[in-house]
């Protein structure tokens, strides 16, 4: 089965792509503002329980309050980098099919093997594609035409990872 897929790199499509590798890619970046208000609770106890060593509580509390400022606004910071670094009306045309993915732009144009992939993650919403080396893929599932034709590619691609 063959489809397309029209990739726009806009503030929406990184916004997708972040929350796709939050949810199905990131290790601890769920968690991290849990944790950085542990460490932070974690100062305000050492400080008070232990009134001859406050500093230390102190320099737990400064750094739960950097890691919580840190994880509130990673999401902004990584996306306005993104979209900062991408040249207007960046777009990809991509041809999908179930043994490559060959991606046409204003300045480029490259076919890779779907075997090339050392991982191929599917989401509700979309998959990424992780190569060996350099940078990730993620296509949403909206911008595959037709619409009916993504879910069986993801399939096919998963099954020929899979050796099956």
């Amino acid at each position: 089965m063959n489809a397309t897929a029209h990739l726009v790199f806009d503030r929406a499509y990184y916004e997708s792509n972040y929350d796709a590798w939050l949810r199905h890619r990131a290790k601890l970046r769920p968690y991290a503002v849990y944790l950085s208000l542990a460490l932070l609770a974690f100062g305000v106890i050492m400080a008070f329980a232990f009134r001859a060593q406050w500093f230390v509580g102190v320099l737990f509390v400064c750094a739960g309050i950097y890691e919580l400022i840190e994880a509130l606004t990673h999401k902004s910071r990584w996306i306005n980098a993104r979209v900062k670094a991408t040249r207007e009306n960046k777009t990809v045309d991509m041809q999908l099919s179930e043994t490559e993915l060959t991606t046409t732009s204003s300045v480029a144009h490259g076919t890779i093997q779907i075997d090339a992939f050392s991982d191929i993650i599917p989401a509700p919403d979309g998959v990424c594609l992780i190569p060996e080396s350099g940078v990730s893929i993620y296509i949403p599932a909206a911008t595959v035409e037709p619409t009916d034709a993504f879910r069986p590619l993801v399939d096919a691609w998963m099954a020929a990872r899979s050796g099956g």
